[in-house]
């Protein structure tokens, strides 16, 4: 994945990915689990990031003969989802297929999403979850309803708006959670040094 990649293939080329590599698990499910570790104020280093992918694929190791750069493509889109959603929210998105693919898959991924992000920031936060205040309370018991969501559903207007809208409040709901357990990160003038 190269930088010039446009923001609106990141969740194809995941899922490129994850079927060259017969995985077993959804790529959107991978995002979740990687944006509830960094929302829980944990990050992760290369080796462990890769270790992450290959056991969620549920594959031996990564192919790196049919897709020469995937190793380096993987750690970049680290790199950028942890950026992302540090310096600037309003461009944060969940990596879910997109409105081409008919709403019962887009629903599916979307509650595998929030199953891997409930799953990541167990993980990383752990008993830390239990003391978030009520508000926050209440957008895990949200997501742990949105992670069960079915997806047998009739696809019409009405369906399509619901399902922005519950995206949006999933979002909203991750950054908030993330605020929670992340120090905002200095500003470049924070960063100068005062002369006096």
């Amino acid at each position: 994945m190269s930088e010039a990649l446009p923001l609106d293939s990141e969740f194809d080329w995941l899922a490129n990915v994850y079927n060259s590599h017969g995985a077993i698990n959804h790529p959107s499910e991978l995002h979740g689990l990687l944006l509830g570790q960094l929302a829980g104020g944990q990050r992760l280093d290369e080796q462990s990031w890769l270790a992450m992918v290959i056991e969620h694929m549920g594959v031996e190791q990564l192919d790196t003969e049919k897709q020469p750069g995937v190793l380096d493509d993987l750690n970049s889109l680290y790199e950028h989802v942890d950026q992302e959603i540090e310096q600037d929210s309003s461009s944060f998105v969940l990596f879910l297929p997109d409105d081409e693919y008919a709403l019962t898959e887009r629903l599916e991924a979307l509650a595998l999403w929030v199953r891997g992000f409930l799953e990541g920031i167990a993980l990383a936060a752990n008993e830390e979850l239990a003391k978030v205040d009520e508000e926050l309370q209440e957008i895990l018991r949200d997501l742990i309803q949105i992670s069960q969501l079915d997806e047998r559903v009739s696809a019409n207007e009405s369906a399509e708006r619901e399902f922005f809208e519950i995206c949006e409040y999933v979002r909203i709901g991750v950054l908030n959670l993330y605020a929670e357990f992340n120090e905002p990160a200095e500003s470049e003038e924070q960063r100068k040094p005062t002369l006096h």
